[in-house]
């Protein structure tokens, strides 16, 4: 009989009414919203695992420091420290990711055995914890640094205790053939030199022997070499506080083998610590974060030989490297509940790369596994995104956070543009008149998606831009992904693209762009070329946009030109809640040329006025509404106009869109703006339906008193109407 539940030790991931959960999340119901392959990781494991850790070793009150190179997702970091953990790096880029994620200078410790002398410097000038030192000419390194900056280096010297710990020979790092630290003699003359110098500052001694080990015996024999030259360090006069006994602690990977007992480890330290009155630094990794993730991947192909069966994956050793390097195992399950009555198979798990080492497992015996379906790779929070790289060309995967009924996209997935980010093509190179094949590709920039090529032509004729077509209750938008800055002529490309009888068409075009604030930004271009702050149907469509690519997941935020917008959305809905509305003026009245008119002024991102009608199909949109638009009292950027009716159930709402100069089927801020004005003067409440030549939308809003509004939201369809690549003439 199979278990429903996988293993105490993965007691956030549970079979649930036949469907594997993260804690109150479906699995394969985030793999259909944000694709395969990906990383998922639970965010009640990893806060379990660090507390249970602290609690454990708790009576020696040790600094904790989370070993950053096991994964250094901003994220998962910054929960870590915010329960109080430390920081152990290796890089100038993990110090960088370290104090992103907020833990503390004072508590970051850097190790490894090739410091450069800018990271050396890079660390002393944050003022970290201290330098583990490795050899004799990275402390004279660390000396000159310190006296060029005027500053005192705090370090330990790092003991290599000749310890096997019997695990990969590719990750034991104590044995004496290891290039890791130093012996016993050379670090009690180092220490010497340590203690004459007035730029060093020693603070104990560091080690760290493996990974992966599942046995306390080989931490104990460590700390006992540790402790004898501790002690003769002390009877010598240095002032040596800290033992830091680095990490490597197990975890089970495979059912049956047991993760390394960490209240016996603790226990058998314990006396070795204390009376040697020193304070304890412990640098775990794999074991907080390996058994907080999975990867998840979907069954290409099932491919049957006489001796042989083959699960294909879309996962591939790019994602997951530690089968191939390490010969590691990784429990794997189906996303869906294997039926107990059903017999297991005999499979090969193996992914897409070029490589006969792309495997997941070999020969395994596997519930009957069939094409199309998902499967979790156990135990994957460690060694595994922070080891992944892009071979064939394939983009890095996504990974994806759960807390309780609730996700989030952590990592956005790699895109093809950022696999050539950074590359540049010297136009020099391909100058020479000798080969005119060549010159064709002198213009080239590695920012453009595609560039169509013709032997005969000098140079690129032209390139070749992905957008989607896209529609928001008739409001239609092209939709171009411009992180690459495909597109830097926005003005005159919308000009083209938005053409109704010479380009794509649309009101409007859509530009997704990097944002340091959110998750990305929405520009967006009218049809004449002139740019609008906000557009609420706009903001529906590309929030849908970023999701179906797996750029953001349900809940996203993102900047525009008016501000700030959160979105939040379902199978055909998309909700984003819009800035809270200004600049009202009830009652304004407008004096035309053939009378007066009457309306209510609002920005709701961008400005609307409201103009009440008996019967909406019969206002003189297409005559008043340019007149409206262009009146001296909204200059110099005028304004939009929308004709309101009000029925018994909500509004009937007709739009002349500035930019557009003409009707548009909805306007997603002038549906908002009307609804706001319609409870002011009507008293019509929230949530308030709006009828659009281009279909329904929702308004909610909360009054706080007669004419201030918060939580404001617009709530309708955002569909793809089609994909397509636009032919962009020229360079």
């Amino acid at each position: 009989m199979r278990d429903t539940k996988i293993m105490s030790y993965h007691n956030h991931f549970n079979y649930k009414r036949g469907e594997l959960f993260c804690e109150s999340t479906c699995i394969s119901e985030v793999a259909q919203k944000v694709g395969t392959p990906f990383y998922l990781y639970s965010y009640n494991s990893l806060i379990g695992n660090y507390r249970k850790f602290a609690h454990t070793f708790s009576k020696l009150s040790p600094l904790i420091c989370y070993s950053l190179k096991a994964n250094g997702n901003l994220t998962l970091s910054r929960i870590l420290a915010q329960e109080g953990a430390g920081a152990d790096i290796l890089s100038e880029g993990e110090l960088h990711k370290a104090l992103q994620a907020g833990f503390p200078p004072q508590k970051i410790v850097f190790a490894g055995p090739g410091k450069k002398e800018k990271e050396i410097e890079c660390a002393l000038k944050e003022n970290i914890f201290m330098l583990n030192v490795e050899s004799a000419s990275e402390l004279e390194l660390i000396e000159k640094t310190a006296q060029r900056l005027n500053h005192t280096a705090r370090v330990s010297l790092r003991l290599n205790p000749d310890v096997d710990v019997k695990t990969h020979r590719y990750i034991t790092t104590g044995k004496k053939e290891n290039k890791f630290g130093l012996v016993f003699d050379e670090a009690e003359k180092l220490y010497e030199k340590i203690k004459k110098s007035s730029l060093l500052k020693p603070v104990g001694i560091h080690m760290h022997i493996g990974s992966q080990i599942t046995s306390s015996e080989p931490y104990l024999r460590a700390l006992e070499k540790a402790g004898e030259l501790f002690d003769l360090l002390k009877e010598k006069g240095l002032d040596l506080q800290y033992i830091d006994m680095g990490g490597g602690f197990g975890i089970s990977y495979k059912k049956g083998k047991p993760p390394l007992d960490i209240e016996e480890l603790a226990e058998k330290i314990y006396p070795l610590i204390k009376k040697r009155e020193a304070k304890l630094i412990i640098e775990p990794g794999r074991f907080l974060v390996g058994p907080a993730g999975l990867l998840i991947t979907q069954v290409l192909y099932k491919k049957r030989r006489r001796e042989k069966t083959f699960i294909i994956v879309d996962a591939g050793m790019n994602d997951l490297i530690r089968p191939s390097l390490y010969d590691a195992y990784h429990q794997i399950k189906k996303l869906k509940e294997p039926d107990e009555a059903e017999s297991d198979e005999t499979v090969d798990v193996v992914g897409p790369v070029c490589e006969s080492g792309d495997f997941f497992a070999l020969g395994r015996s596997l519930p009957k596994i069939s094409e199309g379906e998902y499967l979790a790779l156990m135990d994957a929070g460690a060694y595994s995104f922070s080891m992944s790289f892009s071979y064939n060309a394939r983009p890095r995967p996504a990974e994806v956070l759960v807390k309780e009924d609730h996700w989030w996209i952590i990592r956005k997935r790699e895109t093809y543009q950022d696999l050539i980010k950074g590359e540049v093509i010297p136009d020099e190179l391909f100058s020479s008149s000798k080969d005119s094949s060549a010159k064709n590709f002198s213009t080239i920039s590695p920012s453009k998606r595609e560039v169509a090529i013709f032997p005969s032509q000098k140079e690129p004729i032209f390139d070749l831009i992905p957008f989607t077509k896209m529609q928001g209750s008739g409001n239609d938008f092209i939709v171009v992904d411009n992180r690459g800055k495909i597109i830097k002529d926005r003005e005159n490309f919308s000009k083209r693209v938005c053409s109704r009888k010479k380009g794509i068409g649309a009101d409007g075009l859509l530009l997704l762009e990097e944002s340091d604030k959110a998750n990305f930004k929405m520009r967006i271009f009218n049809p004449d070329g002139t740019e609008a702050e906000m557009c609420g149907n706009a903001a529906r469509c590309i929030a849908r946009f970023v999701y179906l690519k797996g750029i953001a997941g349900e809940k996203c935020s993102f900047e525009t030109l008016s501000g700030p917008i959160s979105s939040y959305m379902n199978e055909t809905q998309v909700k984003i809640r819009m800035k809270d509305p200004s600049r009202l003026h009830l009652n304004l009245k407008l004096i035309l040329e053939d009378g007066s008119y009457e309306g209510h002024y609002l920005d709701t991102g961008v400005s609307h006025f409201i103009l009440f009608v008996p019967e909406v199909e019969k206002a003189p949109l297409e005559k008043l509404g340019p007149k409206i638009r262009y009146h001296p009292y909204f200059q110099p950027q005028g304004t939009n106009v929308n004709f309101v009716e009000v029925e018994r159930n909500g509004l009937k709402v007709r739009t002349y869109e500035r930019g557009v100069e003409g009707e548009t089927l909805s306007c997603g801020t002038g549906v908002v703006a009307a609804a706001i004005i319609a409870d002011i003067v009507r008293g019509l409440g929230s949530p308030l339906k709006v009828k659009t030549k281009g279909g329904g939308l929702k308004v909610y809003f909360q009054r706080r008193d007669k004419t201030n509004f918060a939580q404001v939201f617009l709530e309708g369809e955002a569909k793809v109407v089609y994909e397509g690549r636009y032919e962009r003439k020229g360079k």
